[in-house]
C-alpha cells in the first residue's frame, strides 16, 4: 500500500509539473520493479532507478513529444539552443518541464522580435518564461491563470548592473518571476487598492535571493521590446502593471493592459498573448 501511495505522488507531481512526466512513469514502473529485484542495497536501485528514468525522460521529451505536440495541437517548442536571440531563461526548467510549447505563429512573432530589438541593440537576446504544455488545449499549467492554449508567454524584462550601468543577462534569479520593478515615488501603486496578498507572494519570496539595490531596470530595452511586440498584429494583448506602461513611454498602447488585482503582478515579465 506504501509503495502505491508513492508512485500516485510521483505519478501526481510529474503530471503536474511536466504533463508527460506521469505518463513515462507508468511506462518506466516494469523497468523500476526489475531494477528492484536485481539491485540488492535500496540506495543503489534508488540511484539508478532515478538515473535511468531521467534518460528516458529526457530521450523520450527531445525526440518524441514534439511531434506528438505538433501533429495532436499544433504546437511546436520555443528555441532552446537554436536561435542567438531568443533563449528560455532557465533551460531545465522551462524546457526541461515543457513548459515552452506554442502555436507556430506565436514562435515566429518571438523570433521576429528577438531579432528586430537586437538589430536595435546589439547583444540583446529575449528570455522567455512559462509558455504552454505541449498537449491539451485548456489543459492549465499551474499557477497561471491562462496559459493553457499555446497563444500565452511570458517574457523576462531587461536589467542593468546598478554600479556599472552595464546590461545583464536576464533577470537577477534564475526564474524571473518575482523580480518586479515596483512603482517609484508618485507612480501608480495598486497594492492598496487592490488589497490581494497572493499578488506579491512571489515578490515577497524571490527578494530573500538577491539584493535589489545592485539592479535597475533597463527601460530602455524593455519598453522597445514590449513596443515591439504590441507592433506585431497577431499579438492580441500584452498584461503589464500601469506604473510601467507609463514609465515606458506606452500609455498611448491600448494592447497593454492591467491583468486585473486576482492575478499575480506584472512588473516582473510582460505576459503577452495572440
Amino acid at each position: 500500500m506504501v509503495n502505491f501511495s508513492k508512485h500516485l505522488v510521483i505519478i501526481g507531481l510529474l503530471t503536474l509539473f511536466t504533463q508527460t512526466g506521469g505518463v513515462l512513469w507508468l511506462l518506466f514502473l516494469p523497468a523500476h520493479f526489475w531494477l528492484k529485484k536485481r539491485m540488492g542495497r535500496p540506495w543503489k536501485r534508488r540511484l539508478l532507478s532515478a538515473f535511468t528514468f531521467l534518460v528516458f525522460y529526457f530521450l523520450v521529451n527531445i525526440f518524441v513529444v514534439p511531434p506528438l505536440a505538433k501533429w495532436q495541437c499544433g504546437r511546436v517548442p520555443l528555441p532552446v539552443f537554436g536561435h542567438p536571440n531568443l533563449k528560455p531563461h532557465h533551460v531545465i526548467y522551462y524546457c526541461g518541464l515543457n513548459h515552452h510549447y506554442v502555436r507556430p505563429e506565436v514562435k515566429a512573432t518571438c523570433e521576429r522580435v528577438a531579432e528586430k530589438l537586437a538589430s536595435k541593440y546589439p547583444g540583446t537576446r529575449i528570455f522567455y518564461l512559462d509558455a504552454n504544455f505541449p498537449f491539451f488545449d485548456g489543459y492549465p499549467l499551474e499557477p497561471h491563470f491562462t496559459h493553457r492554449n499555446g497563444t500565452t508567454v511570458d517574457i523576462a524584462l531587461h536589467w542593468l548592473d546598478a554600479k556599472t550601468g552595464k546590461q545583464i543577462e536576464g533577470a537577477p534569479t534564475a526564474l524571473a518571476y518575482g523580480v518586479s520593478a515596483t512603482p517609484l515615488s508618485g507612480e501608480v501603486d495598486l497594492d492598496e487598492k487592490c488589497g490581494n496578498w497572493l499578488r506579491n507572494i512571489e515578490m515577497n519570496i524571490v527578494q530573500h535571493f538577491y539584493n535589489k539595490e545592485n539592479y535597475q531596470l533597463d527601460e530602455a530595452r524593455t519598453g522597445e521590446m514590449t513596443r515591439l511586440f504590441s507592433q506585431e498584429k497577431a499579438v492580441r494583448k500584452i498584461l503589464l502593471e500601469p506604473h510601467l506602461k507609463t514609465r515606458l513611454g506606452l500609455g498611448r498602447i491600448d494592447k497593454i493592459r492591467f491583468q486585473g488585482c486576482k492575478a499575480a503582478r506584472h512588473d516582473d515579465h510582460i505576459h503577452v498573448i495572440w
